[in-house]
């Protein structure tokens, strides 16, 4: 009988330890891998990452450059051939170690190879909110991709709710004598009445 109870024990307490380390290994398991570049530095596969920081050792930034057509017209899958985007002028940089968002195109990866069978992202925005709507060359000396950040490269400032809704109320005396001035009526003196006869000389 004691060996049956020990044994029930023995199965609940090693299912449990089992339980404990399929959930302590799970998030290793769900975890998405970096893209990670060739040989030559190129980010080649298929990727739908969106989060790349800057690592080129340029001072004056990282390059991005974009031509006269919309992007809509460079990712229209009926548009013969593929984009001349490092013959393209830069239209703006991003800053050295700046983290920035790659936008996917209509098939849902970042990647965009021109006619050179090169590696670039869109990057709709910047950082700081500013459009941008121009390609970065997708190398391992230029960027590399990096975790989503915490905030998303948002600021938001505290609001603080109002005390008073912003109506200043002056606080209001009661008047002593509701401001009336009420003149003192003086009291005209009784008039003397003289009851004695006149005095007639016969």
């Amino acid at each position: 009988m004691m060996l049956n109870r020990f044994k029930a024990i023995y199965r609940i307490v090693i299912l449990g330890l089992g339980l404990v380390f399929l959930l302590g290994i799970t998030p290793v398991w769900a975890a998405k891998s970096l893209p990670e570049p060739n040989d030559r530095g190129n980010y080649m596969t298929k990727s739908d990452h969106l989060y790349w920081q800057v690592v080129d050792s340029d001072p004056n930034g990282l390059n991005c450059r974009m031509g006269n057509a919309p992007i809509e017209e460079i990712w229209n899958p009926d548009n013969p051939g593929f984009p001349a985007i490092s013959s393209w002028p830069a239209v703006t940089t991003l800053k050295p170690d700046e983290v920035f968002r790659a936008q996917p195109s209509y098939g849902g990866f970042v990647i965009t190879f021109d006619d050179q069978f090169l590696p670039w992202l869109f990057v709709k925005k910047k950082p700081d909110g500013t459009p941008a709507n121009c390609f970065v060359r997708a190398n391992s000396a230029l960027i590399k991709p990096v975790e989503e950040p915490i905030d998303n490269n948002v600021s938001t400032q505290p609001i603080e709710e109002p005390i008073d809704n912003n109506i200043s109320t002056q606080p209001v005396e009661n008047p002593t004598d509701n401001n009336v001035s009420t003149p003192t009526v003086e009291t005209p003196p009784e008039p003397t009445i003289d009851d004695t006869e006149p005095f007639i000389d016969l």
